[in-house]
């Protein structure tokens, strides 16, 4: 049995340094095994505690406060099974690079491998998905200092050039409920170790945080710079990214200096941004498609698509950030063959899955491209060219030209008397009517795609998905935390699927409690829409039963369980612009609530299949 005063001063000491180094939040669940680390966060001013009943809901949540501060957020739970409830949200902070510390309590370690109640083992829990795991150990007076600096390496961990979660697993014995050191076990700890027991009287963390070098290698800018001046028919395609304020604007500068077109992922921070306005491509998702046979196969191409892939063939292409959200784009640059390609990620971000890069460099991204947008100034001021435009005047025409037939055609296709309005419609209205400066979140699955296809550009957004692993799980808690993290000045918009928000419904709680400032716009077309792009959709009946899996649900209930206010619009029948003026309705309020918008998943499916041919049809014709 351990010495609850003790046991108390030493988690003091942990929660006092991590505070000191910068955590502002905390997520607990309940729990009896973590009661030292809850208590201790109850009582430190400087973090506030947040409680969520779900332990899954508690890391996205925490997920989403370190995504809109970018700080890591603690999450706190009790041991066995309670720790893996965590896993979704770890291996999403994991992909996506988001500092995040997951602080498990667990049983005594003489316990482990026993059939003690609530005991598995947690050590190494996360596996490869976490930057570091470490075991806290017991308690102890003489280890006060020793937790601080664990306290403070954990924080570094989650930092850097390679962010993202770290796991500390601390085994307590009981008693576990906290109590006070008695004076003269206090005056004997503060004078063998005062910070140990106090910790800096500065205030500062006890191992004050090192700034690594993310400085760009020469070598790889220099290499970089080198290829992309080797070409004149350049691209810049342009993925997610963990900053993209600062990558976005880096961008730029980049895109000025070679005169190519960007093609901006919605979570590039090029795409919803004032950068590239006169070199970004937008509706490359739509006119880069090509039709497929009901198997997934290519459908006989036409004589003018072949002319399209050969006008449109790079001879070089910087890929910067992550792989983007557009199927369509990535199998253009799949097939591109011996055209050379550079990759520009941050930290995990794994091989090029399309086998594709020539050049691959792993850093900073923001730095290394300005790095590289100055080493490409100079190279062409050595060879006496112009410093701009480098690329080809008729190869930035083609694209920008292209781009805008296929969003007029796009828009002609919204605007018309067809009646029959689609997804696509929902997103686009949503973009139009949210305020410049809006944080929008989109679900995976089709949100996120449909705002990559119909949601434009060029508006400032800041646009936020959860993309790491694009899972559905956690979508409402993760929205919850950017909100409970956020400066409050306009609302979140989350526009998301059916299926997403049912498989997180447990996260508006801590929504409806806290009266955050969201709006979710729920598109409700009665199962997984997405799979309607597959081939398995020809599969009758096992397509609807097992694939799109209809539930039949009605969230208005859902609304008042919670007591959100709630509106619903039949998408399918109605007008963009009653969309629009729902949207207008309830973006007045404040508070959490609900637009669910009905849609219809096999008209859906028509309209994307007419809105695609429409674009084809028209940029056809100008060749």
């Amino acid at each position: 049995m351990s010495d609850p005063a003790v046991t108390t001063a030493w988690v003091r000491a942990f929660i006092d340094e991590l505070a000191r180094a910068g955590v502002e939040h905390a997520c607990v669940a309940p729990g009896s095994r973590s009661a030292p680390l809850v208590m201790a966060c109850a009582r430190e001013e400087r973090i506030r505690t947040w409680v969520l009943l779900d332990e899954r809901c508690a890391g996205f949540f925490a997920l989403g406060l370190a995504k809109t501060t970018r700080r890591p957020a603690a999450v706190i739970t009790t041991s066995g099974t309670a720790t893996a409830n965590l896993f979704p949200a770890v291996i999403e902070a994991s992909r996506a690079g988001v500092p995040l510390l997951v602080l498990t309590a667990d049983r005594p370690r003489e316990l482990r491998g026993t059939d003690a109640n609530q005991t598995i083992d947690q050590s190494g829990l996360y596996g490869s998905f976490v930057r570091e795991s470490l075991d806290a150990g017991e308690p102890s007076a003489g280890e006060l200092r020793a937790v601080r600096t664990l306290a403070c390496g954990a924080v570094a961990a989650t930092l850097g050039t390679d962010p993202g979660p770290v796991h500390v697993n601390f085994p307590f014995d009981k008693p576990l409920e906290p109590a006070e050191l008695s004076s003269d076990q206090a005056a004997t700890l503060r004078a063998a170790d005062p910070v140990g027991l106090d910790g800096n009287a500065d205030g500062k963390p006890l191992v004050p945080a090192v700034e690594r070098d993310a400085s760009p290698i020469e070598d790889d800018v220099r290499a970089v710079a080198s290829t992309l001046a080797g070409g004149r028919r350049g691209l810049i395609v342009a993925g997610p990214v963990t900053d993209p304020e600062a990558v976005g604007a880096a961008i730029a500068d980049l895109a000025a200096a070679t005169g190519f077109p960007v093609l901006g992922d919605p979570l590039s921070g090029v795409r919803f941004s004032k950068h590239c306005a006169e070199l970004s491509v937008v509706a490359y998702d739509l006119f880069l498609r090509r039709p497929v046979a009901g198997d997934g196969s290519p459908r006989g191409e036409s004589s003018k698509d072949v002319i399209l892939d050969e006008v449109l063939r790079p001879d070089v292409v910087c890929r910067i950030g992550g792989a983007p959200t557009s199927a369509s784009l990535l199998a253009f640059l799949g097939a591109l063959g011996t055209v050379p390609q550079v990759r520009i990620t941050s930290g995990r971000s794994g091989e090029d899955h399309l086998g594709v890069t020539s050049l691959d460099v792993h850093s900073e991204v923001a730095s290394f491209v300005r790095a590289v947008t100055e080493e490409f100034s100079a190279l062409l001021a050595g060879t006496g060219e112009s410093p701009t435009p480098h690329a080809l005047s008729t190869w930035r025409d083609r694209w920008t030209e292209i781009d805008r037939v296929a969003s007029q055609a796009v828009c002609a296709c919204r605007t018309s008397d067809s009646g029959e309005r689609f997804e696509g419609d929902i997103m686009a209205a949503v973009v139009a009517g949210i305020p410049e400066g809006t944080a929008l979140f989109v679900s995976n699955s089709m949100p996120v795609r449909d705002l990559d296809a119909f949601g434009g550009g060029g508006k400032r957004l800041r646009v936020y998905a959860n993309r790491g692993a694009s899972g559905i799980d956690g979508i409402v808690s993760t929205v919850a935390g950017i909100a409970a993290a956020s400066d409050g000045s306009s609302p979140i918009v989350a526009v998301v699927g059916d299926v997403a928000f049912y498989h997180d419904m447990n996260g508006l709680l801590v929504v409806a409690e806290h009266q955050l400032d969201i709006v979710f716009v729920v598109i409700n077309n009665d199962g997984g829409g997405i799979f309607h792009m597959l081939p398995i959709r020809e599969h009758e009946p096992e397509f609807t039963r097992y694939f799109a899996t209809p539930h039949g649900l009605d969230f208005r209930h859902a609304a008042e369980l919670y007591g959100i206010p709630y509106r619903r619009v039949d998408g399918a029948a109605g007008a963009a612009n009653d969309i629009g003026e729902a949207l207008e309705e309830v973006l007045a309020g404040t508070g959490p609530r609900i637009l669910e918008v009905l849609s219809d998943r096999d008209q859906n499916q028509r309209r994307r299949d007419a809105v695609g041919e429409a674009v084809r049809g028209a940029v056809r014709a100008l060749f």
